[in-house]
């Protein structure tokens, strides 16, 4: 088994990622990684469609985390892919024509995903990677094709009534509720090496009565002048807070009223004085604003269980091996 095999599979099973650019450096990527009636999945099938999104979950996750959601894509690849060879071998039986400028817009995307933007940086990746501009173009015109037939398969049948979109929207009213915020302004003492002294029992008392009937102007100056928090030169605005996202501590402000001021609130790090800048209710977003999305993600959810389905019956028919 190739080099680039035990990368992969090293990726899939024990959670390591393995990035395209490094792979397409070290060795060919045409390992197989399964086949379908005898047709393979390379690696390289699989690099092509997860290049770009593995870039964007590095942006996102680091150590483990990163290991554990590039394992999960590769093997969803793997699986779509064997999907696709199985719908492509029904075209091949009837087969239609594909425009050459669909192929073409499909070769820029790659340009743009894997060649850093030009179709020559296309062209030295593919080299590297061991394949052929001819080679990806007959993928690139596959992918095509199986996209054309699921369509027709799973997609055109899908009819989302108005009937649906309300009783979704009817029943979920908390997901189409825009929850109230609070908007917070926070003075800290903190426990260790606050600027207020040694002392913090004593410290918070002194802020407690300085701030005895303090308007917004007042609190933003001992916030300067005292508070031990990063964002202390800006009076310790912090903006809105939704009611669901408030740190425990801080459910006290549900409670208050604009302006007033409560504290000292206990937290790990220290103390905190918290006055209640605004409130912004809880606004129920109407059915007119909402139904345009909640049709859509009905559309998506009814199509994904179509072709799950469709996929399934085909998989029952074909002889899928894999090799990891």
């Amino acid at each position: 088994m190739k080099l680039a095999v035990y990368l992969l599979l090293f990726a899939l099973m024990t959670s390591v990622p393995v990035m395209a650019q490094d792979l397409g450096k070290e060795t060919r990527i045409d390992s197989v990684l399964a086949s379908v009636n005898g047709d393979p999945v390379t690696l390289l099938d699989v690099l092509l469609e997860t290049s770009r999104e593995e870039l964007r979950l590095a942006s996102l996750y680091t150590g483990a985390r990163l290991y554990s959601e590039i394992a999960k894509l590769r093997q969803s690849v793997v699986e779509d892919i064997i999907l696709r060879k199985l719908v492509y071998s029904q075209y091949e039986k009837k087969p239609f024509p594909i425009d050459n400028q669909y192929i073409e817009s499909m070769l820029d995307f790659y340009a743009m995903t894997i060649g850093n933007g030009s179709r020559e940086g296309l062209l030295k990746k593919i080299n590297e990677m061991g394949t052929t501009l001819g080679e990806l173009r007959r993928k690139v015109k596959e992918k095509i094709a199986v996209d054309i037939l699921l369509m027709d398969a799973c997609d055109r049948p899908v009819y989302i009534t108005p009937k649906e979109v309300y009783e979704e929207y009817e029943k979920n009213q908390k997901r189409w509720t825009t929850p109230a915020s609070y908007n917070l302004e926070l003075l800290q003492i903190a426990k260790n090496n606050s600027r207020s002294g040694a002392d913090v029992t004593k410290s918070c008392q002194e802020i407690k009565k300085q701030l005895e009937k303090a308007d917004a102007k007042r609190f933003e100056q001992l916030v300067k002048s005292t508070s031990d928090a990063p964002n202390a030169s800006t009076g310790g605005k912090i903006g809105n807070v939704d009611a669901d996202k408030l740190r425990p501590e801080f459910v006290v402000v549900t409670k208050m009223k604009t302006g007033e001021i409560c504290g000292p609130v206990e937290t790990p790090e220290g103390f905190y004085f918290i006055r209640l800048a605004g409130i912004t209710a809880e606004k129920k977003i109407p059915f007119e604003k909402a139904s345009s999305e909640i049709r859509t993600n009905l559309e998506k959810e009814a199509k994904a269980r179509m072709r799950k389905a469709y996929a399934e019956k085909i998989k029952k028919e074909a002889l899928i091996r894999y090799y990891f």
